[in-house]
């Protein structure tokens, strides 16, 4: 018992002092080892629910979203509660016209080469999808300008890029891969919350 107690006074103690404990579930790697690791997930599926919020306080709303990566190819599913209003995007990370489709729930399909273009014109809604890929996995998207801010386990906390700014709230660590599972996203015209629910890689 006395022995406990004095674990529990040194643990105190350390925690006043500012001590740096190490949560056992987060990895202690360099950002260039973490950033690599992220960049060879190319395979994953998720479940998480967003809300969007615009400036003007006129347009906005949640949504469940579900999306599958396999390499280049995705097919991301929106709905709403129950599977309501659902809509299907699918295609590959390209610039060629066409390489993007979205089906709706009466079987409606339209493409284009951009799947920001065609998640706008279906629901009003400007998310920066393409960029999505690399933000999702806490990462900046490559060769282009960025301003980072790190946390003391490297992981990104803050990320400036593309006119938004990216705020990584909580990690958690899925095959021992430190992965953010709540995320802000915001910009001079909205605002976007991203709670991911569950993650699954490989």
């Amino acid at each position: 018992m006395r022995i406990l107690k004095l674990y529990f006074l040194l643990f105190l103690v350390c925690y006043l002092a500012g001590c740096a404990i190490t949560p056992p579930h987060y990895s202690a790697i360099t950002w260039k080892e973490r950033e690599k690791i992220l960049t060879g997930i190319q395979n994953w599926n998720i479940n998480a629910v967003i809300a969007v919020r615009t400036s003007a306080g006129n347009q906005g709303g949640s949504a469940n979203l579900q999306w599958q990566q396999k390499y280049k190819n995705y097919t991301i599913l929106v709905f709403g509660p129950l599977g309501a209003n659902l809509i299907k995007l699918s295609g590959q990370l390209s610039d060629q016209p066409g390489s993007v489709i979205l089906e709706t729930a009466n079987g409606q399909k339209m493409t284009a080469s951009s799947i920001e273009q065609l998640l706008a014109q279906q629901t009003g809604w400007q998310l920066p999808v393409s960029s999505l890929y690399y933000w999702i996995r806490g990462l900046s998207v490559p060769n282009l300008p960025a301003e980072k801010q790190f946390d003391p386990y490297f992981h990104l906390v803050k990320l400036n890029q593309q006119g938004w700014t990216v705020s990584f709230l909580y990690y958690t660590t899925i095959n021992q891969i430190d992965l953010p599972m709540k995320i802000l996203l915001e910009n001079s015209r909205m605002k976007i919350k991203m709670n991911i629910n569950q993650w699954n890689i490989g």
